[in-house]
């Protein structure tokens, strides 16, 4: 159970929604000629608030399911849950102009860059749990499948514990690219790539989770 919480937990922190925002942060400090220190403190404050928004959800979440009864229904809705988003995925590879896409909603997208410029504690905290929120529509399919599982196979507490690990691999993503702020060149040399890779990052993404969900029917419920 832990090498899947936690692969699932850093997959799902690789998700576009949330790392876009913060490399559009950090790229914004560095434009004020912020310090690295004070880049760095404004990021942890920044993915802190991300991993207690993430964490709570999960939390009210397991609690939900739990309290409901039916942990193998849930279990096996999580999947395929997974299955259809790998599916939305892929058909924003091979068919992007096609309407329903995951991604961060525009008017939220917005509201967060508007905050995230101001570059002040309180800001930062607001946008932060609002990208927290905005990304379980974008990718927390995955999150809301292994909540599920955790739901049917553990008890209340060591699922609190598996939520815990998924969401410190959920936000190590952000976490090493804030490290990277510390070089304005590979940091926006990360932003080309992606941007330059936006579609096969799809096509992995749908790969990925179709097979997990597949693999959580197979073996595991």
């Amino acid at each position: 159970m832990i090498p899947l919480v936690a692969g699932t937990g850093f997959l799902d922190g690789i998700h576009p929604c949330a790392i876009a925002i913060l490399i559009f942060f950090i790229a914004f400090l560095l434009t004020l000629r912020k310090t690295f220190k004070n880049i760095f403190i404004l990021g942890l404050v920044y993915i802190f608030v991300i991993f207690l928004t993430y964490l709570a959800v999960g939390v009210g979440l397991l609690s939900g399911i739990m309290l409901f009864g039916q942990h193998l229904f849930f279990a096996k809705l999580g999947a395929w849950l997974l299955i259809l988003l790998g599916a939305i995925h892929l058909k924003d590879y091979f068919f992007p102009q096609l309407p329903i896409h995951l991604q961060m909603p525009k008017v939220s997208g917005e509201r967060v860059r508007g905050l995230l410029t101001k570059a002040t504690l309180p800001a930062i905290v607001v946008a932060a749990f609002l990208v927290g929120l905005c990304s379980i529509p974008c990718a927390g399919g995955i999150y809301v499948a292994v909540t599920s599982l955790l739901a049917s196979k553990t008890t209340y507490f060591t699922g609190f514990l598996y939520l815990l690990l998924y969401n410190l691999m959920f936000v190590m993503p952000l976490f090493i690219l804030l490290l990277f702020a510390a070089n304005p060149l590979t940091l926006a040399k990360i932003a080309e790539f992606r941007n330059k890779n936006e579609r096969t990052e799809k096509l992995v993404m749908g790969l990925l989770l179709a097979v997990l969900g597949i693999g959580i029917l197979t073996f595991l419920v």
